[in-house]
């Protein structure tokens, strides 16, 4: 029997297959969007903290700025977490 063609269209076909599998993909890991969270709640603590700086809660301890500090913390950690567990860009 002869050659109808239909063997070159199979490695066409099988090409694209093969080339569509040897793409890397890049997985970004989940302690960049911890990293991410930690810093969104750090700023709106942070600036609940400062809203309410001039006119403290009536609690005990009031005095000593809780949402503030804690905001501050989790902004650090939220800025460590980002930098550190941040998608390498030369692997796009």
């Amino acid at each position: 029997m002869g050659n109808d063609g239909a063997g070159d269209s199979c490695d066409s076909a099988n090409y694209f297959l093969v080339d569509e599998m040897s793409e890397k993909h890049h997985i970004i890991p989940v302690w960049f969007f911890v990293g991410v969270l930690l810093l969104i709640y750090g700023v709106i603590i942070f600036a609940t903290g400062l809203a309410e700086w001039s006119h403290p809660p009536d609690t005990v301890l009031a005095d000593l700025h809780a949402p503030v500090w804690w905001g501050g913390v989790l902004i650090a950690l939220g800025c460590i977490y980002c930098l550190v567990f941040r998608p390498d860009k030369s692997a796009r």
